[in-house]
C-alpha cells in the first residue's frame, strides 16, 4: 500500500506542474565567439536543473560529456570552417535538449592589391575609368567591407550579402572620371572584417599599396592681354603661356608681317620679340599636345602721333589701291578677314546634304572658290558668293575650305567646321560577369554597349532606372569615324529594387548648330530579379498561456526566393503544425505545462537563414479553476487514503477478540482467541497481541 509520504510528494509534484513556468535548461558562456583562423577558444555550457543524467558537447573537435552541471568546450587551435558546436543535455524523462554555439571563425586576406581594369598609362581628363580591388583569401565574406580611399578622403564602402564560411578570393570596384586636379593622387582600397561586438577592435584591416594616377589634359590658355598698343617704330613682346599635361608645344604662327621678328622660350612662356612695328598685325599663339590644340590671336595696333604722315594699316606691301589714310588724332583700325561663312558651321546627318555660302565684302581680288573631297568649286572670278553643295554627305574627314586670290597675291582661306554625325546602329544592356538573380547588397557592373557610332566627343551615355535619371557618361576622346564604345554603372541592388528596369540611351549632343532635340537612341529595359535573405515581418515575441486554453503561433517572413518555414519545439500530442501561404503556425489545443517552452521559427532561401524565438508560459487566471478541480479530487482521497492507514495500525496494537452469547449452556469464562496455533496464550490470562 502506497505510503502518506509519497502520496503527499505526488500531489506537490503535481500542484508545482501546474504553476511552474517551464525555462530552457542550458545556458552558454559566452553565447557566441568570433575566433581568428588557428587560434585557440573556450566556452563553458551550464545548466540550473538538477533533474538530469547527464550533459556535454558535440563537436568535431573538443566534443566532452560528464554529469555535471557545467561542460566546457575547448579547441586550442581552431581550424574547421564549418563547425557547429552543439551543448546537450538528457533530462531525466528521457528528453535530449541542445544549444548550438555560434561560431564566427575569420582569417585577413594574405594579398590586398589594386589595379585599373582594361587600361595602363597615364589617365585623361573626363574619361571613366574602372579601379579594381583584388582581396586573396578572405573569411568570411558576409563580414567584408572593402574601403575606397583617394588620399585621406573616403569614397566608398562596398559590402558583401552573400553567406560564405570559407575563404575565397573577392573583387571589388570603383568607378572614377579623373579631372586634372586629380594628377599625382594616390587611390586606396582596405579590406576590413566587421566581426561585430564580439569580434576584435580595431577592426581587422588589410590596406593595398597605394595606385598613383596621371591624368592627362587638353592645353587650356593663361589669362594675357588680346590687344596691344604701341607706338609706331618701337619694339614690343607678345608672351604666350598654357597649362596641358603633355606640357603643350607653343608655336607662333602669321608673324610674317614683321621681318624683324625672334621667339625665345623660357619654360612654359614663349615670347615673340619684334622690333620697330610698324603697321597693325595680328598674331596667333597655337598650343598643341597628344589631347587637342587651341590657338589665341593678339593683335598689335600702332598708334600714330598727330604731326607724322599718314600710314598704310595693311600688311600687304603698298599699293596705291591699299593704302588707307587716317585722321591726325585716329589710331588705326585692325584689318579684317576678307571671307565670311554662312553658316559659320555645319551640323551634318550621315548621307545628308549640305549647302554653305562663302561671300566677301572685298572688290580688291582676283576670284574665289572652294576647296573640297566633294563639291569643290574652281576659281570663279567678279563674284563675291561661292556656295559648297553636297547632295550625300559621307566623308568622314572632310574640310571644305573656302578661298579668295587678292590682287596683291595672297590667298587668304576659312575651312568650314563640318560635324558629320551618325546614330548608333544598336544600344544594348547586360551585366557583365553575371547572370541570373541578383542578391541583395552585392556589386553588379552594368555595361551600355554602343555600336558604330559618331563623333564620338559629342556622345553622352546617360543611365536611367525606370524614369529615375542615375549617371550621365561623357568622352574626351576625339575621334571623327564612327566606332563601338561601352560605358558601365556600378549598382548594389535592395529587395526595393526587384523587378526594376534599367536603359542605358546614346545621345548625340551636336551645339546648337545640332538638331533638336539631340539625336537619341535608347537600350531595351535590363529587368533585374533581386534575391534577398528571409526577414521576419515580427521579432522575437512571449506569449503567456492559461492552462487549459488554446493558442496559435504564427511565423511568416519575406525572401526572395520564397523561403521554407520551420518550427522547431518539443513534441506534444496536443501540438499540430499548418501552413497557409507565407504563413506556418502550430496550434496547441489544451495548453498544459509541457507546452511550456521555447519555440523556435527557422526561415531559410538560397541567401541566407532568419530565426524568430516564441517562449510559450502559463499564467494563473483561470488555471485557479483546474487547481480547484484538482484539491476537490486528491484532497479527499488524501483524507480516505489517511484514515485506512490509521485504522490499520490501530487495529494491529487493540489485537481481536470472539463473544460467547449469554443465553448458550456452560457459562464460558472470555478468554483471547489464538492467532498462532492452539493453546498459544498468556498464562496470566490476558490476551495476547496480534
Amino acid at each position: 500500500m502506497i505510503s502518506l509520504q509519497r502520496m503527499l510528494g505526488l500531489l506537490m509534484l503535481m500542484l508545482m506542474l501546474l504553476h511552474g513556468i517551464v525555462t530552457f535548461p542550458l545556458e552558454l558562456n559566452p553565447p557566441r565567439v568570433v575566433v581568428r583562423y588557428g587560434d585557440s577558444v573556450s566556452v563553458n555550457c551550464s545548466t540550473s536543473s538538477t533533474d538530469h543524467e547527464g550533459m556535454g558537447w558535440e563537436a568535431t573537435f573538443g566534443g566532452s560529456g560528464f554529469d555535471v552541471n557545467v561542460v566546457t568546450w575547448t579547441v586550442y587551435n581552431l581550424t574547421d570552417w564549418t563547425i557547429e558546436p552543439k551543448c546537450y543535455i538528457t533530462l531525466i524523462d528521457g528528453q535530449q535538449l541542445s544549444i548550438v554555439l555560434p561560431v564566427i571563425l575569420y582569417k585577413t586576406p594574405d594579398r590586398v592589391s589594386i589595379s585599373v581594369l582594361s587600361h595602363s598609362g597615364p589617365m585623361v581628363e573626363g574619361t571613366q575609368y574602372q579601379l579594381q580591388c583584388d582581396i586573396q583569401n578572405i573569411a568570411p565574406l558576409q563580414n567584408l567591407v572593402v574601403k575606397w580611399y583617394k588620399g585621406n578622403e573616403p569614397l566608398d564602402n562596398v559590402t558583401y550579402s552573400s553567406v560564405s564560411k570559407r575563404p575565397e578570393d573577392v573583387s571589388a570596384t570603383l568607378m572614377i572620371s579623373p579631372s586634372r586636379d586629380d594628377d599625382g593622387d594616390q587611390y586606396r582600397c582596405r579590406a576590413e572584417l566587421d566581426l561585430g561586438p564580439e569580434g576584435p577592435q580595431p577592426h581587422p584591416t588589410v590596406t593595398s599599396e597605394p595606385l598613383s594616377i596621371t591624368v592627362h589634359y587638353a592645353p587650356e590658355f593663361l589669362p594675357g592681354n588680346d590687344i596691344v598698343e604701341v607706338s609706331a617704330g618701337s619694339d614690343v613682346s607678345l608672351d604666350c603661356s598654357a597649362e596641358g599635361n603633355p606640357p603643350p608645344e607653343l608655336r607662333w604662327t602669321n608673324n610674317t608681317a614683321e621681318g624683324n621678328a625672334n621667339e625665345i622660350t623660357v619654360g612654359r612662356l614663349r615670347t615673340l620679340n619684334i622690333s620697330r612695328v610698324t603697321a597693325n598685325a595680328t598674331y596667333n599663339c597655337t598650343v598643341t599636345n597628344s589631347l587637342g590644340s587651341i590657338t589665341k590671336q593678339i593683335h598689335v595696333l600702332v598708334d600714330v602721333p598727330p604731326q607724322q604722315h599718314p600710314t598704310m594699316l595693311s600688311t600687304a606691301p603698298s599699293t596705291p589701291e591699299t593704302m588707307t589714310t587716317l585722321p591726325g588724332t585716329a589710331k588705326p583700325k585692325l584689318v579684317t578677314f576678307p571671307l565670311e561663312l554662312n553658316p559659320p558651321r555645319v551640323v551634318v546627318r550621315y548621307g545628308d546634304s549640305v549647302s554653305v555660302n562663302c561671300s566677301t565684302s572685298s572688290t580688291d581680288h582676283d576670284g574665289m572658290g572652294w576647296e573640297a573631297t566633294f563639291g569643290g568649286k574652281r576659281l570663279e572670278e567678279h563674284v563675291n558668293v561661292v556656295t559648297w553643295t553636297v547632295d550625300n554627305l559621307t566623308d568622314w574627314t572632310i574640310e571644305p575650305k573656302c578661298y579668295i586670290n587678292l590682287i596683291d597675291g595672297e590667298q587668304p582661306s576659312k575651312v568650314l567646321p563640318v560635324i558629320l554625325y551618325k546614330t548608333p546602329d544598336s544600344v544594348s544592356i547586360s551585366v557583365l560577369s553575371h547572370s541570373g538573380p541578383m542578391v541583395e547588397g552585392t556589386q553588379y557592373q552594368l555595361q551600355c554597349d554602343i555600336q558604330n557610332i559618331a563623333p564620338l566627343q559629342n556622345l553622352v551615355v546617360k543611365w536611367n532606372k525606370g524614369n529615375e535619371p542615375l549617371d550621365n557618361v561623357t568622352y574626351s576622346s576625339v575621334s571623327k569615324r564612327p566606332e563601338d564604345v561601352s560605358a558601365t554603372l556600378m549598382i548594389s541592388p535592395s529587395r526595393d529594387d526587384d523587378g526594376d528596369q534599367y536603359r542605358c540611351r546614346a545621345e548625340l549632343d551636336l551645339g546648337p548648330e545640332g538638331p533638336q532635340p539631340h539625336p537619341t537612341v535608347t537600350s531595351e529595359p535590363l529587368s533585374i530579379t533581386v534575391h534577398y535573405a528571409p526577414k521576419f515581418l515580427l521579432g522575437n515575441d512571449t506569449v503567456e498561456v492559461s492552462a487549459g486554453s488554446d493558442v496559435s503561433l504564427n511565423c511568416s517572413a519575406e525572401g526572395n526566393p520564397p523561403p521554407e518555414m520551420k518550427w522547431n519545439y518539443t513534441a506534444a500530442r496536443n501540438v499540430k503544425l499548418s501552413t497557409e501561404g507565407r504563413q506556418r503556425t502550430v496550434r496547441i489545443t489544451t495548453a498544459t505545462s509541457t507546452n511550456a517552452g521555447i519555440y523556435i521559427c527557422t526561415a531559410t532561401n538560397i541567401v541566407g537563414t532568419a530565426t524568430r524565438t516564441t517562449t510559450v508560459t502559463l499564467k494563473g487566471g483561470s488555471s485557479s479553476i483546474i487547481y480547484i478541480i484538482w484539491v476537490i479530487v486528491f484532497v479527499p482521497l488524501v483524507i480516505v487514503l489517511v484514515v485506512l492507514i490509521v485504522f490499520c495500525m490501530m487495529k494491529k496494537r487493540q489485537g481481536h477478540y470472539d463473544f460467547i452469547p449469554v443465553n448458550q449452556p456452560n457459562n464460558v469464562p472470555m478468554m483471547p482467541m489464538s492467532t498462532t496455533g492452539e493453546g498459544n496464550h498468556d498464562p496470566e490470562g490476558y490476551p495476547t497481541k496480534v
